[in-house]
């Protein structure tokens, strides 16, 4: 690289002038005997005037600097909006007027864990400074809603004294770092690599590098054992698998096998990259990817800004190589061994309500105990309760999971009567019919301005109608999403709507079939739409009827779907839906 008159590297131009400017003394040196400095600034390669509007305001200022304006803020009871409420997201607090008042609040649970005493707080918390309820979330986490702009900051000192925060759940923001919900105690699980997203989610929070990236990120690590995480659906998911004799030099063993660029609402799932690595090396391995992901994702175009697009345009063996640079870089010690799937020994099965009910931990005589929760939705009062349940027969600990409920861990086998009935007395039953037990639904309209339909109500008004007319013995997991935005994920249902507006230009949704994830993986077909929400009911339920009457035996629901062809799911309809298909 040729260096300057004054012997300076253009490398080393950049970062005198980033230095300086900070300094405020670059207007001092320009023209004077110092150096000569580049005046066209650049952010990560880019020219200032071609990034998007969103990239020039995380450069004007930084989403971890913006205390005294929310200190301003809360003082005034004023509501953040437009790019403020953009920076504000990146602290975890949204605001989703006129849908819903104030703010929404969505908080950081690294693995999916809680303690009993911090559920406590998060009670008082929902109960006294937000709106009286607060939602399990299709990430693992908690969010809460019908904030005061003035309860923000009590809110995020609250959070601190008992160990949370909300930051970097919002915005563009490597979101809430997940895990299979039963690490640790798993019968089936292959290894605990649960830790991995408490220390990544750590060092995320604790860089300032890695705050305001180029857009949301997700991250998994799954332990293959018998529930899902969605692993899948992540940007990166680091799936646990044993390894087999081989003939590429890998010693056998339990490794992490790397997929890159899930990203469902876009039809893709996260794909095999070939690649894997030693479990005590996916946090660094995870922090690298992250960290290519800012140096090279897009800033100027917020449609293209997610990890997919890159991998899109340089490809998978582009990415892997640039990791390998940044461990390099970083001086980090992991290493990425090639190794073709074929490999991996068959992952154990995934049991699709593996999350409701009781079941046996990996220690004799201790179990887990799963409650459905109606779309995610408790009250304080179920929160204190659970905190209670948690302390008094478990081991003061709650899992939440991506099916929106919360499970409580280690409970010995002469109590689970007696959680059982504790659950059951809050309206938080450990049973669950078939339609219940998968249903999942996004805030939909009634919270959030991007939505086109109700999706919480109707998703649990379609439950109780299906469950009011057939007793399955299978499971068909229903997915409701406000949007395309889809973060309720309903491309990866047994049955999926998404909202839109009705011909009539009313509350409607689109409809698609046979979407899986893991080892049912595969995007839903569309079957129809868009109908009106009123309509779904009867629709859906002649769907049931139809899989009930044609399946073969002992055959799901997906695998029924899977074996029509286009022509034959749109018989499923019924007559009088048949011209919306």
């Amino acid at each position: 690289m040729p260096n300057s008159p004054a012997g300076f590297t253009q490398e080393q131009q950049a970062y005198l002038v980033e230095a300086l400017k900070r300094l405020n003394l670059h207007q001092v040196l320009q023209g004077g005997g110092g150096a000569t400095v580049q005046e066209d600034e650049t952010i990560y390669g880019v020219p200032l005037e071609d990034l998007c509007r969103e990239e020039v305001k995380k450069h004007e200022l930084h989403p971890l600097d913006m205390w005294p304006q929310l200190e301003a803020w809360t003082a005034s009871g004023h509501l953040a909006e437009g790019l403020d409420q953009f920076l504000l997201r990146h602290l975890g607090f949204f605001n989703v007027e006129p849908n819903s008042p104030g703010y929404m609040m969505r908080l950081r649970t690294p693995a999916c864990v809680l303690r009993g005493d911090q559920m406590e707080v998060l009670a008082h918390i929902a109960e006294n400074l937000a709106g009286g309820y607060a939602h399990v979330t299709t990430r693992g986490s908690l969010q809460m809603r019908e904030i005061r702009p003035e309860n923000v900051i009590e809110i995020i000192d609250t959070l601190q004294e008992c160990g949370l925060t909300a930051q970097g759940t919002g915005a563009d923001s490597a979101r809430n770092l997940t895990a299979s919900p039963t690490a640790g105690f798993d019968r089936a699980e292959l290894i605990d690599i649960s830790w991995c997203a408490r220390k990544l989610a750590k060092r995320i929070i604790r860089h300032r590098a890695l705050q305001g990236i180029p857009r949301k990120f997700n991250i998994s690590y799954d332990n293959a054992g018998s529930i899902s995480c969605l692993s899948d659906t992540n940007d990166i998911g680091f799936l646990a698998v044993d390894v087999q004799d081989n003939d590429q030099g890998v010693a056998p063993g339990i490794w992490c096998r790397i997929h890159l660029g899930g990203i469902t609402g876009h039809k893709d799932f996260a794909r095999d990259t070939g690649i894997i690595c030693r479990p005590d090396h996916a946090v660094d391995v995870g922090e690298a990817m992250l960290r290519v992901f800012v140096d090279h994702g897009d800033r100027t175009n917020r449609k293209k800004a997610r990890l997919k697009y890159l991998l899109d345009a340089k490809g998978f063996d582009w990415f892997v190589e640039k990791t390998r640079e940044k461990i390099s870089e970083l001086g980090m010690s992991a290493e990425l061994q090639p190794l073709d799937v074929r490999f991996d020994a068959p992952r154990p099965p995934i049991d699709r309500q593996g999350h409701i009910g009781v079941h046996a931990q990996s220690t004799q005589g201790l179990n887990y105990v799963g409650a459905a929760l109606e779309v995610g939705r408790m009250s304080p009062e179920q929160m204190r309760r659970l905190a209670e349940i948690a302390q008094k027969y478990g081991r003061n600990e709650i899992r939440l999971t991506v099916w929106q409920n919360p499970l409580i861990p280690h409970v010995r086998d002469e109590h689970v009567a007696a959680v059982q009935a504790d659950l059951d007395a809050l309206n938080m039953p450990t049973r669950a019919t078939a339609f219940a037990a998968g249903a999942v639904a996004c805030t939909g309209r009634w919270g959030c301005k991007l939505a086109a339909a109700y999706t919480k109500q109707d998703a649990t008004k379609l439950v109780r109608h299906l469950e009011s007319c057939f007793m399955l013995d299978k499971p068909i997991n229903i997915h409701f999403t406000g949007c395309a935005n889809s973060c309720a994920q309903h491309y990866i249902g047994d049955i999926g709507l998404v909202g839109a507006a009705a011909p009539d230009g009313g509350e409607g949704y689109n409809i698609v079939l046979g979407g899986g994830s893991d080892l049912d993986q595969g995007l839903a077909r569309p079957l129809c739409g868009p109908v009106a929400a009123d309509d779904i009911y009867a629709l859906l339920e002649h769907v049931v009827a139809t899989y009930l009457d044609n399946r073969e035996t002992d055959e799901s629901f997906l695998a029924f779907v899977r074996r029509q062809d286009d022509d034959a799911l749109r018989l499923l309809l019924p007559p009088q839906f048949a011209q919306a298909a």
